[in-house]
């Protein structure tokens, strides 16, 4: 059975700013053996050039390249368009950038902006197997800074069944480290390195950063082998090897009933989806904390550290910040758990303060450990010890001041922006906005 299916190729009607287009392939039914295929086609711009061709997994672009190849038919057939003679394009596309069942658009991205719509190509991908099932699973929070995501690493850290390294003095990304290795070492112009490079002396070589194709064909299935079983095999090692690392960590910490270990993760879907399949049994955990408390917290933290972190560059405004990063990161938040439906678990900062006893046993409910009255009360009894330590983090001394801080930190405009702006992600998430209030108070 292929590796990667192409099920349906849907070419879209022609744009009004293109001459002419096709895909040429893959030309369904269409089956690959490694974890990749070849998306290839042309495209003529009526009046602005075509300067790339995208292929795109909703708004992310998962691969692109400039016309690349010769097609001297179209030169021939059409003449008077500058560049025809080199407008065709084969691009290669990672399947394990993609989820198990996708659909992808190809575009073409015109010369001063705009992407005409090619084609839709729909098909099915091998999840990832691995010889054995891991001992240890991660629980993954997703969040984004200033959110309260040391107190929960460290908080899950104090329950028997799960670990947790350090999580209010490190920042351990083991399973991050790792699934970005395997990622990086899958994509075919990195692991093709092992066969053939121009340049062994370019510091990156072996990423395959700025590699030619191969000059010939590679004889014996070699490069499918490494497309597909060493690809495997190197799924299994990047497993064990973060495994491995928590093992000792619970072997360390006499944790020997450990089921769980705790990190957090960035925010990025290709990255959470990977680990998900390395890690069958793995858990995510999504934290979040009111947008505009979070934004308030950023600016005391950056200014209590004397620097310009989470994003907020020195030359950018706040409200500048707010809507160039805000924004964008609440929004990205909102997506992933609306994404993730049922097998995700939201924990919201306010609750995890507010209700922690409540918080915390629906969470651990969630993850199948021991939720009872005495698992939760012990917990919160060893959390609440290396005040030292906890009081590094904070940016007020008692967090139940953290919660609608925004009301007396924010200038009056930045909050009403605040409002406006994320109104959107604050209802989604569950949280009031003034705006909701005033309305309420209108109605009254």
């Amino acid at each position: 059975m292929p590796v990667v299916e192409i099920s349906e190729v849907e070419q879209q009607p022609l744009a009004e700013q293109l001459l002419a287009a096709a895909i040429d392939g893959p030309v369904p039914p269409h089956g690959s053996d490694v974890y990749s295929f070849n998306v290839s086609g042309w495209a003529l711009g009526r009046e602005a050039a075509v300067e790339s061709f995208q292929v795109l997994d909703g708004e992310r672009v998962v691969a692109e390249v400039p016309p690349n190849q010769p097609r001297p038919d179209l030169a021939e057939s059409f003449p008077e368009v500058e560049g025809a003679e080199a407008s065709g394009f084969q691009v290669l596309v990672r399947a394990l950038e993609l989820e198990p069942s996708f659909r992808l658009e190809v575009v073409a991205r015109l010369a001063g902006g705009g992407r005409c719509p090619l084609a839709t190509i729909r098909g099915v991908r091998e999840p990832l197997a691995t010889p054995r099932q891991p001992e240890l699973n991660p629980v993954m929070l997703t969040t984004i800074g200033r959110s309260g995501s040391k107190w929960l690493a460290w908080l899950l850290s104090c329950h028997p069944s799960i670990v947790a390294f350090q999580p209010l003095v490190f920042e351990p990304r083991v399973a991050t480290y790792w699934t970005t290795v395997f990622r990086s070492l899958t994509a075919p112009k990195s692991y093709l390195r092992q066969i053939h490079t121009e340049r062994w002396d370019e510091e990156r070589w072996w990423l395959g950063d700025g590699a030619a194709a191969l000059p010939a064909p590679v004889d014996l299935g070699m490069a499918e082998w490494l497309g597909t079983d060493a690809v495997r095999s190197l799924a299994a090692a990047c497993q064990e090897r973060t495994e491995s690392y928590y093992r000792e960590v619970a072997k360390r910490s006499e944790k020997p009933g450990a089921v769980f270990f705790a990190e957090k993760f960035l925010l990025d879907p290709v990255l959470l989806e990977l680990t998900l399949e390395l890690f069958p049994g793995g858990r995510e955990v999504i934290l979040v904390r009111d947008f505009r408390d979070r934004l308030s917290s950023v600016f005391a933290w950056n200014e209590k550290r004397g620097d310009h972190g989470f994003g907020h560059g020195e030359e950018m405004s706040k409200a500048e910040y707010l809507t160039e990063r805000v924004r964008v990161d609440a929004a990205e938040l909102l997506d992933r758990w609306r994404r993730a439906g049922d097998s995700a678990h939201l924990v919201r900062y306010e609750d995890l303060i507010l209700v922690p006893e409540e918080t915390l046993r629906g969470l651990f409910e969630f993850l199948e450990v021991d939720a009872g009255p005495e698992a939760v009360g012990a917990t919160l009894e060893v959390a609440n010890q290396p005040r030292e330590l906890l009081d590094q983090h904070r940016t007020v001394s008692d967090p139940i001041e953290t919660i609608g801080r925004w009301r007396r930190d924010l200038p009056p405009e930045l909050a009403a922006k605040c409002n406006e702006i994320l109104a959107p992600v604050l209802e989604g998430f569950g949280y009031s906005t003034e705006l909701e209030a005033e309305a309420a108070a209108a109605d009254d």
